[in-house]
């Protein structure tokens, strides 16, 4: 039986957040869906980002600061648009021909200052012995220090991957992969990136309420020192996307522990 992997999507691939749309990408969703049905044979966990509409109120409310700072409303409002955003995503993917199974991940997760301390991974489990896909995205959740939180669909998918022993998470993101900004100024896309590299890259954009590229990269090296191998394509371009999950060789950033461990 092929080994489980974890496809995470941006919620910048979701929704157009750099327009403020709040509509997903239908026609681009329908597209990856389709092409997991046919092309994928293997069991996967989709985690899926926020979206438009997800991050303006969790910054409105200031939400990942937690109780102190933050509301009980703004926890309730934030909750129900992930909600309204997963349900989105559901619906689509059962149009698409998948079999999807919604894992709220504020039941699933419990954090301690911000990290996963605790969770509940039979849905998960139970969700791919049945043949299903099982779903969830980034959430606000009950955190023993703060109160409650933002929990990143990054931080999931990197914790799912390897309590599960994924072979690969492939980040489907809205760009092509790390870009980095040279001493001349220009922009340049970084193919293979250790854990060194990635400490002396200047990256190129400014740090969204996850903490944007280099955030993402710093905490999926947690995975790669377990094993599972780490790539960043760009999502709006679905052969990609599947070309990563089936195993080959595609444009985008490959993360490893070291550049010697990487087979030519």
């Amino acid at each position: 039986m092929e080994r489980l992997q974890v496809l995470k999507i941006g919620g910048s691939v979701l929704t157009d957040k750099r327009s403020g749309s709040n509509e997903l990408r239908e026609g681009l969703l329908r597209e990856v869906f389709s092409r997991i049905r046919d092309e994928l044979a293997g069991p996967l966990v989709l985690v899926h980002g926020g979206g438009t509409e997800v991050h303006r109120v969790a910054v409105e409310y200031n939400v990942a600061a937690g109780a102190e700072r933050s509301s009980t409303e703004g926890l309730a409002r934030t909750a129900l648009e992930v909600r309204r955003l997963n349900l989105k995503v559901i619906e689509l993917m059962i149009s698409s021909g998948l079999l999807p199974f919604s894992v709220p991940a504020s039941l699933a997760f419990r954090t301690t200052g911000g990290r996963i301390k605790s969770a509940n991974l039979d849905p998960f489990l139970a969700s791919l012995e049945h043949g299903l896909i099982p779903v969830t995205c980034g959430d606000v959740v009950f955190d023993r220090e703060l109160g409650f939180t933002v929990l990143s669909g990054d931080s999931i998918a990197v914790y799912l991957a390897t309590k599960l022993r994924a072979a690969r998470i492939v980040y489907a993101t809205d760009v092509d992969g790390v870009l980095a900004r040279d001493p001349d100024g220009r922009t340049r896309l970084v193919p293979l990136m250790d854990y060194e590299t990635h400490r002396r890259t200047v990256y190129t954009e400014v740090p969204d309420a996850t903490g944007g590229m280099a955030a993402k990269v710093e905490e999926a090296f947690e995975a790669v020192e377990a094993g599972v191998e780490v790539v960043i394509v760009n999502g709006l371009r679905p052969e990609r996307v599947i070309g990563a999950l089936r195993g080959e060789r595609v444009e985008g950033t490959y993360l490893v522990r070291s550049f010697s461990s990487k087979k030519s």
